[in-house]
């Protein structure tokens, strides 16, 4: 199936060649502890990130670096940086090194918007690209949530989404058969699906059950994401519902663990 938009070429190589680079002998002494060697390492790197010391998109000092810097084995410093990359605080460039991440991105969540409102607003470039996709029958668990009959044919739209030319998430939209190969006809490269309901479908949104959850990534999320094995995800699912009450669809998003959170304001 043809993707709905030219894949965003990657903007974290430039980025990387241009970011700070952070001064091995800068760093204190590795504090003394009864922790084995790799996790002083991690935790000393750790506090450097947290505390802002190596700000966002610094280069962390090459492996060589810390090696004489530390006085530890490449092993040691290979196990604490890729700790550091499954707590998702660092990214890796093939060639380039290590890199702080990026701040995560937090969208308002005081009403149900598509991730191009939210952020869009904010300077960022949304787009998306499809990757995936298919058709079967409704299984009973599904029909159920859809409101549908089960055996009903449910479409897959799976899209990789980015944010400034970096992936963000991977999404999982479930729906009738009908309604999906609309939105194959639409841009949604570049428009929330939620807009594309309510400024060419005339349909009207209502509201949207919404559940978050860590769970380890898989292997398309791996695939897709850049992820390493064991790498943790930030699952978000919502089931999106139209004014009446019916649902519209089901949708998974699965986002990389630094680039992305959520914060809300509750009143008592």
């Amino acid at each position: 199936m043809p993707s709905l938009a030219r894949p965003p070429r990657t903007g974290l190589k430039r980025a990387a060649s241009a970011a700070p680079r952070a001064s091995a002998d800068a760093a204190p002494a590795l504090p003394a502890g009864a922790d084995p060697l790799h996790l002083r390492l991690r935790n000393h790197l750790r506090d450097e990130i947290l505390q802002g010391r190596l700000a966002p998109l610094a280069q962390l000092p090459s492996e060589a670096e810390l090696i004489a810097r530390f006085e530890v084995s490449r092993i040691t410093v290979r196990h604490a940086l890729a700790a550091l990359h499954a707590e998702g605080l660092i990214t890796k460039v093939q060639g380039k090194g290590s890199f702080v991440a990026p701040p995560r991105l937090s969208p308002p969540q005081d009403r149900l918007r598509g991730l191009s409102e939210s952020l869009g607003d904010a300077g960022h470039e949304v787009q998306a690209r499809l990757v995936g996709g298919g058709e079967a029958a409704a299984t009973p668990a599904l029909a159920r949530r859809l409101g549908m009959a089960a055996g009903t044919p449910v479409a897959e739209l799976l899209s990789l989404r980015y944010v400034d030319r970096q992936p963000l998430s991977l999404n999982r939209l479930l729906m009738a058969a009908p309604l999906a190969a609309r939105l194959r006809k639409a841009d949604i490269g570049r428009r929330d699906v939620v807009a594309i309901y309510e400024t060419d479908f005339g349909l009207h949104v209502g509201h949207a059950e919404v559940e978050i959850s860590a769970t380890a990534a898989g292997r398309l999320q791996r695939k897709h994401l850049g992820l390493p094995e064991q790498a943790p995800v930030l699952q978000v699912e919502r089931l999106v519902h139209d004014a009446a009450g019916a649902p519209l669809h089901l949708e998974t998003s699965w986002y990389r663990p630094e680039g992305f959170s959520y914060k809300l304001r509750l009143e008592r």
